[in-house]
C-alpha cells in the first residue's frame, strides 16, 4: 500500500477494471475519445498486465478509511536507463475538487522518486482542463512544452500541454513524503 495524507493506492487487479467506464464528462478530461465499456477495459488489460511491474504500474486510488475506488493513477513508459517515466490519473468525478488527485499525485511521486530512481516524471494535460493544471503545479509539476493544437477533441483543437517535475524539484518540496505518514 502506498499512502498520502487523503488517499491511499493499491495495485490494480483485473477485477478492477471490468466496469465499464462510461461518465461522459470524466471521458472529456481524461482524454477518452468515447466512453469504454466493459470489454474494451478487459482488453487494455490484457495488453497492460505483461508490462506491470517492469514499464507500468498501475493503481486504484482509494480515500483513507475506505477500500471503495474513486480514480486510478499510474507510472507508464518506465524507462530505466534514461530515468523517466510518463504519469496518468483520473478521478471519478464526485471526488473532484477536494485535493484527492493532488495527494494521489504526490504520492505517485514519491514512489516513482523514491523506489524507482526516477529523474523525471512527465504528464500530458490538456487545455481545457485547468482544474487538473492547478492540481499537478501544486504537485511541483512545471509546464515544459506545449504541443501546439496536438488534440482534436468535440470538434475542436486543443493544446497538449507537456508538464514535468524532476528530482531536484521533488526534493525541495516542503511536504512530508508518503513513507513518513504511515501509520
Amino acid at each position: 500500500m502506498l499512502r498520502g495524507q487523503h488517499v491511499w493506492l493499491r495495485p490494480m487487479e483485473k477485477a478492477d477494471v471490468r466496469e465499464p467506464l462510461d461518465d461522459q464528462e470524466l471521458a472529456h478530461f481524461a482524454g477518452f475519445k468515447t466512453p469504454i465499456g466493459g470489454e474494451a477495459s478487459e482488453h487494455w488489460w490484457e495488453m497492460m498486465r505483461p508490462q506491470l511491474g517492469e514499464s507500468s504500474f498501475q493503481f486504484v486510488i482509494c480515500q483513507l478509511g475506505s477500500g471503495e475506488e474513486i480514480g486510478s493513477c499510474g507510472l507508464r513508459n518506465v524507462d530505466r536507463v534514461n530515468g523517466n517515466t510518463e504519469l496518468a490519473i483520473f478521478l471519478f468525478r464526485g471526488s473532484w475538487g477536494r485535493g484527492l488527485g493532488t495527494d494521489a499525485v504526490n504520492v505517485l511521486c514519491d514512489f516513482g522518486f523514491g523506489e524507482l530512481r526516477m529523474e523525471r516524471i512527465y504528464l500530458h494535460v490538456f487545455d481545457y482542463n485547468p482544474r487538473a493544471i492547478r492540481s499537478y503545479e501544486k504537485s511541483g509539476f512545471v509546464q515544459e512544452a506545449v504541443l501546439r493544437k496536438g488534440r482534436f477533441h468535440r470538434g475542436n483543437h486543443h493544446d497538449v500541454i507537456l508538464m514535468a517535475i524532476t528530482r531536484p524539484d521533488w526534493e525541495a518540496l516542503p511536504r512530508p513524503r508518503s513513507w513518513d505518514l504511515a501509520d
